[in-house]
């Protein structure tokens, strides 16, 4: 009797949707149903059994723990109820740190995916003579960029950002905002431009808002998360550097080799902070009026979270 199961899909066609939907952290189950969504299933087949569970416990993440990412770095996958037996056992007094802090909730509203894309600077780490500037999607909540610089005051730096994103992915949003600052003129009238050239009927608006001191609520959110989990061992590396005279901030020459040789690799760092935050899923809030889910997938696929994606496309412009 002939076999009834069809062929597994080859390897090279679904490891990129697997490993996306991997670093979501989907489930084996929700990462078989994706891929019945991009797999011939008239030629091929694919079930459960074809995926191997990962067996960690607490000691034998110990090591890992102790200097990188499991998830997004070390590609281990680990079950919730291992890392709560790691924290219990190993690092009882985060776990009271978590518990004692205390938020604020307050609520924005977007339309849909790419109805606003919001910018804004970092200036804590100006005494090394380092500025950082990032931009988020705000309904999906997706990092579009976090990039470093020795400066975050020029427009036409600024502008680079925007538009190194934007011929990434071939669209604009329908309107950008940010605080009300000089080195974001770029994006605002970039961004009003693309928008007037693609529907002249906008021609006379701004197609940019300009937000009051500590309105530009989602950016600032941003900052403290990075402020908590990524700045501490790197500003503990700076302040370090700063002791020891691996550079002064007053000396020109020693300052610009400190530059050359730092930037580069903190921003490879950034790159990887945006990849695990835009791959993992916000705690769930019963207050949210967004759909939850993870930003990565929610910017790329609007339609399974009942979203409308307000992109508008370049190529047609």
């Amino acid at each position: 009797m002939p076999n009834q199961n069809k062929p597994t899909p080859p390897l090279d066609d679904v490891e990129p949707h697997i490993m996306q939907m991997w670093k979501a952290h989907l489930t084996d189950r929700q990462i078989v149903a994706e891929l019945h969504k991009v797999i011939n299933t008239n030629e091929y087949g694919i079930g459960l059994t074809k995926f191997i569970v990962q067996g960690h416990t607490a000691d034998s993440i110990w090591d890992v723990m102790m200097i990188s990412l499991l998830h997004h770095e070390r590609n281990m996958s680990v079950s919730r109820s291992v890392i709560r037996e790691y924290f219990a056992t190993y690092e009882p007094h985060l776990i009271c740190h978590r518990k004692a802090c205390h938020l604020q909730c307050r609520r924005f509203w977007a339309a849909g995916v790419n109805d606003i894309w919001v910018v804004d600077q970092h200036d804590k780490w100006n005494k090394f003579g380092l500025a950082l500037h990032t931009s988020i999607e705000l309904f999906s909540g997706k990092i579009l960029w976090i990039r470093v610089w020795h400066s975050n005051r020029n427009l036409q730096l600024i502008l680079t950002y925007y538009l190194d994103v934007v011929e990434e992915l071939g669209f604009i949003p329908l309107v950008t905002q940010s605080d009300p600052g000089s080195e974001n003129f770029g994006i605002a009238n970039a961004q009003t431009m693309l928008c007037q050239w693609h529907d002249p009927a906008l021609e006379g608006t701004l197609q940019h808002w300009w937000m009051c001191s500590r309105k530009n609520i989602k950016p600032e959110i941003m900052w403290s998360q990075l402020c908590r989990h990524f700045t501490p061992s790197f500003k503990s590396l700076l302040e370090y550097g700063v002791h020891q005279g691996w550079y002064d901030i007053d000396n020109t020459l020693q300052c610009m080799i400190f530059w050359w040789i730092f930037i580069p690799w903190l921003q490879e760092e950034l790159n990887g902070y945006c990849e695990h935050v835009n791959y993992t899923i916000k705690q769930h809030d019963c207050h949210k009026v967004l759909p939850h889910g993870v930003p990565e997938l929610m910017f790329h696929s609007p339609q399974d979270y009942g979203a409308i994606d307000f992109k508008v496309s370049l190529l047609h412009m």
